[in-house]
């Protein structure tokens, strides 16, 4: 290998690293995201529901963004792999280039799971917390509990 061909995949190698930490960073948010949900659906304290609408909403946003992500690079990954310059074997070029579809192929499908998920969470969250406000706003009065005679 040339120098330059050694810096270019450094470079790669370097980019599929960030890649990679960045993946794990997004599993972990789906896990707390999860994990929260139970947790609110257990314990039902007014604050623990509050934050947990919002990793809902982080964890939403994120599945979009890498379900994004992840379909522009199963898009542009044929192109990317058809130079194999890693090894001169044409049957390991195509192992790496059908196993790494393969395997994001596998990604963008539970990105999209996740995705739909985290959205749907998210909604049913506002709707109820719309409903609950809505109910304390149109509540007519007790007139037992604020002392004011009834016509009865």
């Amino acid at each position: 290998m040339t120098s330059w061909e050694v810096d270019k995949l450094q470079k790669r190698l370097l980019a599929l690293g960030a890649l990679e930490i960045l993946s794990g960073a997004t599993i972990l948010v789906f896990i707390f995201s999860g994990s929260s949900s139970i947790a609110a659906g257990k314990h039902r304290e007014i604050d623990l529901i509050r934050k947990h609408v919002w990793i809902d909403i982080v964890s939403a946003i994120m599945a979009v963004v890498g379900f994004v992500l992840l379909a522009i690079n199963l898009a542009h990954n044929n192109e990317v792999l058809k130079n194999c310059s890693l090894s001169e074997s044409a049957d390991l070029c195509l192992y790496i280039t059908t196993s790494n579809n393969g395997l994001l192929s596998i990604m963008l499908i539970f990105t999209l799971m996740e995705s739909c998920v985290a959205i749907s969470m998210t909604i049913m969250w506002c709707k109820r917390k719309l409903s609950e406000s809505s109910q304390v706003t149109s509540s007519p009065p007790n007139h037992a509990e604020s002392g004011t005679p009834t016509d009865e």
